[in-house]
């Protein structure tokens, strides 16, 4: 492909599969998917490394897949990371205004978020984000854009994201091996966010469940910022490994039934009679066998999104969120999940697949490819920031970790956020 260098290229490492995806965005702003590889995923658990020869191979095989899809060259990518390791910390950082007119300049905000950025964190974890949640002047919050406004004190509250660096340099490791520099590590929760929810829902608040093969990843939105990210280290293979389980039957066959015949939805009885799996000759009883399926997967599912519900509860969330919950990933295809969600969180539920993007529909319109959609779309918007001169040279991931909150102040510093 002759445009490679305007080409942006996400691989989404996943416990179950490798996604790579590499897009262009147009003209018109709207991001289009050229080529895609996917395959199954060896060496990873739960999003950590547990075989770097096999994950590596994984990577290959699928940037291999999306090389022949577009006749160029992988040699570079923003890469996905997730794991119960992902944590967040809020930081509040505030500064007297001593210009003429108490007007509030540049340099006031730069060395503001320079010294929020300076987090009490153990030398094991590595920054991986640094997100501005709000500035504040005079006790007056919410405030998007401080620059030029008066006041007498300026603060901010950022939000740092982390994860613990031997955990991190294994990922980076796996890629590094298949000979593919890394421009940037970008959360998971992160990238699904960009791909799935509208500006609307993280103005007025959201809550993003993907729930993938060995992690559901969770982001809350508020007033069009990230406010709270967790990873819970249980999907949709906890799910198949019931199903194996409880039928007695191979995983792999108990994934292909999953996929094919799993089913959460309370009117399941009616849907009994239309189900045919007799061909998998596990059991004589047609009306049993999917009874017991639906028992497996209904209990197993509800208590996953239990499980998210009493975290987002624990933190007093619940009533900040009144565009309800969005889920993707592979396990929101389970039918069903959408009315079992709202049925536990009492909210609205939708089911999110990449939005504002063209391309196969085999991709654009499958929640699978969601965290490959978002990390192609944060990338851009890391690049057009970077692309505005105000933050120095190009990074290149672990050459001295620079901080990562520089592109975020470009952003604001620019008045160019994206709701």
């Amino acid at each position: 492909m002759s445009s490679k260098d305007e080409c942006l290229i996400g691989i989404d490492i996943g416990t179950t599969k490798v996604i790579t995806l590499i897009g262009k965005v147009e003209r018109n702003n709207i991001l289009s998917i050229k080529g895609y590889g996917i395959s199954g995923c060896r060496g990873m658990k739960k999003g950590l490394v547990v075989d770097i020869n096999e994950a590596t191979k994984s990577i290959l095989k699928s940037v291999e897949i999306a090389e022949k899809s577009t006749k160029m060259f992988v040699d570079n990518a923003y890469i996905g990371i997730t794991g119960k390791h992902i944590s967040f910390e809020s930081n509040w950082s505030e500064m007297n205004i001593n210009s003429p007119n108490g007007i509030i300049r540049k340099s006031d905000v730069h060395k503001l978020i320079s010294q929020a950025n300076r987090l009490n964190i153990s030398s094991q974890h590595e920054i991986i984000h640094t997100l501005i949640k709000q500035f504040v002047i005079d006790e007056e919050k919410g405030i998007v854009d401080p620059i030029g406004l008066s006041a007498n004190k300026l603060a901010v509250e950022l939000l740092a994201i982390y994860g613990t660096a031997s955990l991190i340099d294994n990922v980076v490791n796996s890629v590094k091996a298949a000979r593919i520099e890394i421009e940037d590590i970008i959360i998971e929760a992160l990238a699904s966010s960009e791909a799935v929810l509208t500006p609307e829902e993280k103005e007025s608040g959201v809550v993003l469940l993907d729930i993938g093969g060995g992690t559901t990843d969770v982001a809350i939105y508020k007033n069009k910022k990230m406010i709270f990210t967790y990873c819970l280290p249980v999907g949709g293979n906890l799910i198949t490994n019931d199903i194996s389980v409880g039928l007695n039957i191979t995983f792999a066959k108990a994934e292909e039934i999953k996929k094919k015949f799993a089913n959460v939805d309370y009117n399941f009885y009616e849907t009994l009679s239309k189900l045919n799996i007799g061909d998998i000759k596990i059991d004589n009883n047609k009306t049993t066998l999917n009874i017991r399926l639906y028992n497996i997967v209904n209990c197993r599912v509800k208590e996953l999104l239990d499980l998210v519900k009493e975290k987002v509860e624990g933190y007093n969330f619940m009533h900040e969120v009144p565009c309800g919950v969005v889920i993707t990933g592979g396990t929101s295809l389970i039918n069903g999940i959408k009315a079992l969600a709202n049925s536990i969180f009492d909210l609205p539920v939708r089911l999110g697949v990449p939005y504002d993007v063209e391309g196969p529909s085999e991709v654009i319109s499958n929640p699978i490819y969601s965290t490959g959609v978002g990390l192609l779309k944060y990338a851009f918007q890391l690049e057009s920031y970077l692309g505005l001169g105000e933050t120095g040279e190009k990074r290149r991931w672990h050459a001295g970790f620079i901080s990562k909150f520089k592109e975020f102040i470009t952003k604001i510093l620019k008045n160019e956020g994206k709701g």
